[in-house]
């Protein structure tokens, strides 16, 4: 009959928890100063001190990818009227500042009411505002958009850049892996060319429409400004700009490999000589004498295989590896020759 072989199943738990972004490679319920070691179980005897040590850290996370159109701009009028003059119409190019649409509006300050020398109503007085295109590239939604038309304020058209973006969604829990907005992004399309750098844009909860907002053109005329529209928080996105040199289409599936931290010079240990959290966590200190203490640290970036320790050690300093367990969770050894039992349950091994 199998033996219960605890040691190799907690540190495959270890490392596995670790690769996830996390350094919670086993909850303790011990307060600090308490001792590690599960009695009977001879775990101190299975780790090792190691030395606290300089060295280069970078955390990496690889996300699925779709392409995307870069949103189009909103030509916007901010008044009401009716078409004076269609400058363009939709495929053509534009530069930004150009003219899209001249449109007549009504005086927002009425002329003095009275009649005319034929006795007849005055009319009234109105102005010629020019619409003008927020951003280069090319004019979409004019339509069939004519002279005498009557235009609502807002949104009569839009500019369409000819780019494209990379959106990556992420899951809550590995956002705790992005320790700063990352600026290494490789792209790489599936079955597509060779893979590119993609220039960061956003980290967050989706993108605020390109299509409104503060970026609008600015009209000839005054007028009031437009609001600005909000996210709906319903995913959390990553969204970077793909060079143009990179042929891509709207759809397209690739991955993106993202550098999102990095530490030079940084004060290492093996993510199995922590037990804590993402920001805190325990080690075990070893001292001269061989007297140990529960010490707690500050953690930063990590690999998957060594982290970062930002507080609570230095140079030299030498922990337990892996962090003995507590007696809390640890398992103890079956009787030689005999089965495992967990609540009552009879388990022959593996």
């Amino acid at each position: 009959m199998k033996k219960w072989i605890i040691v190799g199943a907690v540190l495959a738990v270890l490392l596995c928890t670790a690769g996830a972004g996390g350094y919670l490679l086993l909850s303790s319920g011990s307060e600090a100063g308490e001792d590690f070691t599960a009695p009977g179980t001879g775990l101190v005897a299975e780790s090792e001190p190691v030395e606290v040590r300089h060295g280069e850290i970078s955390s990496r996370v690889v996300l699925s990818a779709t392409v995307t159109a870069a949103p189009g701009k909103a030509v916007e009028s901010k008044r009401s009227g009716t078409v004076a003059r269609v400058w363009l119409s939709d495929g053509q190019s534009v530069e930004e500042g150009a003219p899209v649409v001249t449109l007549t509006v009504a005086d927002e300050v009425p002329a003095a009411a009275g009649a005319g020398d034929d006795g007849e109503a005055a009319a009234p007085a109105t102005t010629e505002v020019v619409v003008r295109a927020p951003a280069t590239g090319t004019v979409a939604g004019l339509g069939d958009l004519a002279v005498g038309d009557p235009v609502e304020a807002g949104p009569i058209a839009e500019v369409v850049k000819d780019e494209f973006r990379a959106v990556a969604r992420i899951e809550p829990n590995e956002v705790y892996r992005f320790y700063e907005d990352p600026h290494e992004i490789m792209l790489k399309i599936d079955r597509g060319p060779a893979p590119e750098p993609c220039e960061f844009m956003s980290l967050g909860t989706g993108e605020t429409s390109g299509a409104d907002g503060s970026d609008s053109a600015a009209e000839d005329a005054p007028g009031a400004g437009g609001a600005a529209d909000g996210a709906d928080g319903a995913s959390i996105e990553l969204v970077c700009r793909i060079p143009d040199s990179l042929k891509v289409f709207p759809g397209v599936q690739g991955q993106l490999s993202i550098v999102t931290g990095r530490a030079r010079n940084a004060l290492i240990v093996p993510v199995t000589a922590v037990r804590g959290s993402v920001d805190e966590g325990e080690v075990l200190v070893v001292g001269e004498d061989g007297s140990e203490e529960v010490r707690e640290v500050g953690l930063g970036i990590s690999d998957g295989e060594n982290v970062e320790v930002v507080r609570g050690l230095s140079i030299g300093d030498r922990v337990m590896d892996p962090v003995p367990l507590s007696e809390e969770f640890d398992v103890p050894s079956a009787p030689p020759g005999g089965d495992e039992v967990i609540d009552g349950t009879m388990s022959g091994g593996w």
